[in-house]
């Protein structure tokens, strides 16, 4: 490959390694929102929310895609022990952005432990996957694989 050529590349992986940065700081901080709002008993005020919010379609048209789709959404949550989820959102946020922070401030240990973790996600994912089942725990782990990779590229192209 030629230095332009690579050059090209190793610019392209950067700006990936880059954007994939900003999607985990983003999330990390939607994950530590989220943990708040359990904790503060979102969970239980949420089916009372949504239906507020959707009365008035549903008065219109009680078989209206989204407001039907939102119902039974939130019918699914549990509303018991939230305890686990807390704690899982808390920990899962505050990895990502302990990550994206190491990786921005240049430490040498970052983009190992990055991929360490995220290595660890796609593990307990899979793990989920086949006990519980779901297309969000695949989508999650095929994004974190895809992080992976870029973010193992960003490593040679910062070692070199």
């Amino acid at each position: 490959m030629t230095t332009v050529a690579q050059h090209s590349t190793n610019s392209l992986n950067h700006r990936l390694f880059a954007v994939t940065l900003f999607a985990k700081a983003a999330l990390g901080v939607l994950q530590l929102a989220t943990a708040a709002a359990i904790f503060a008993g979102a969970a239980e005020r949420l089916p009372g929310l949504t239906q507020w919010l959707f009365r008035a379609e549903l008065a219109e048209n009680p078989n209206d895609f989204l407001a039907t789709r939102a119902m039974s959404l939130v019918g699914v949550i549990p509303t018991s022990d939230m305890s686990f989820y807390t704690t899982y959102f808390l920990a899962h946020g505050g990895l990502h952005i302990a990550i994206v922070v190491a990786l921005l401030y240049g430490a040498a240990w970052a983009h190992r432990a990055a991929v360490f973790v995220l290595w660890a996600f796609v593990i307990y994912q899979l793990f989920e996957w086949l006990t519980v089942g779901g297309v969000a725990l695949l989508i999650l782990t095929a994004i974190d694989l895809t992080v992976i990779y870029i973010t193992v590229c960003e490593q040679r192209s910062s070692a070199t």
